[in-house]
């Protein structure tokens, strides 16, 4: 399984303040296709707590916008979005890869926003113009600098109003999100200049997919 070569790799290869680093990550394969109740959990890294916005819609996908296996947010025309709690305590590293920044959906603006909060309050966040868009799984985004226990990825318009729908009428850009990567070290703040390091080489994973269609709402 790739969650387990990928994470043993990266224990293995970072040291950082002088303790070495241990990463998780969460790449689905194996895992059953179709939808999914809140409240979901890969087997094994039961952590991290998937749900949505709306209460419904989240998913394991398959497709051209995916890496293998991918979880999705369906229920695009009505801002859904996905959300992730951790229930291990603070987390101070996140990584993810995205797709479906598919351009016959896309409005000038749309951007992919990962936001994390501690207790409920927003700690920080990150933001991805979708510019050049493809319809790949190519794209990485994450954040680090603050701690946090939750977050949420979404794509919004520039005003930051989660997708409802785009140039192709009524129809959004659905979330597919992979690869999600985090810290399992429960001590020490790695460097800034670190995670920035991480963050590029993770980028590399998406950037391998040569994907191209377009994936259609449920």
């Amino acid at each position: 399984m790739k969650t387990g070569l990928l994470a043993a790799a990266c224990a293995a290869g970072l040291a950082m303040g002088g303790a070495a680093q241990a990463l998780t990550v969460i790449d689905f394969e194996g895992q059953p296709l179709g939808a999914v109740a809140d409240g979901y959990t890969v087997p094994g890294f039961e952590e991290l707590v998937f749900s949505t916005a709306l209460g419904s819609g989240l998913g394991l996908y398959t497709g051209p916008e995916s890496d293998g296996v991918s979880l999705l947010a369906n229920n695009d025309t009505n801002g859904n979005f996905i959300k992730g709690t951790f229930t291990d305590g603070l987390h101070s590293f996140i990584s993810m890869t995205f797709g479906n920044d598919d351009p016959f959906f896309l409005t000038t603006g749309d951007q992919a926003v990962l936001t994390v909060f501690k207790a409920g309050v927003m700690v920080g966040q990150t933001v991805v113009l979708l510019t050049a868009p493809n319809d790949l799984m190519d794209q990485t985004i994450g954040f680090q600098l603050a701690q946090f226990d939750s977050w949420t990825f979404a794509y919004t318009s520039a005003a930051g109003t989660p997708s409802t729908g785009g140039n192709g009428a009524s129809v959004g850009l659905i979330e597919v999100i992979d690869n999600i990567t985090y810290d399992t070290l429960t001590t020490g703040v790695p460097e800034p200049a670190t995670w920035a390091m991480m963050i590029l080489g993770f980028g590399g994973v998406g950037a391998t997919l040569r994907q191209r269609r377009r994936l259609v709402a449920a």
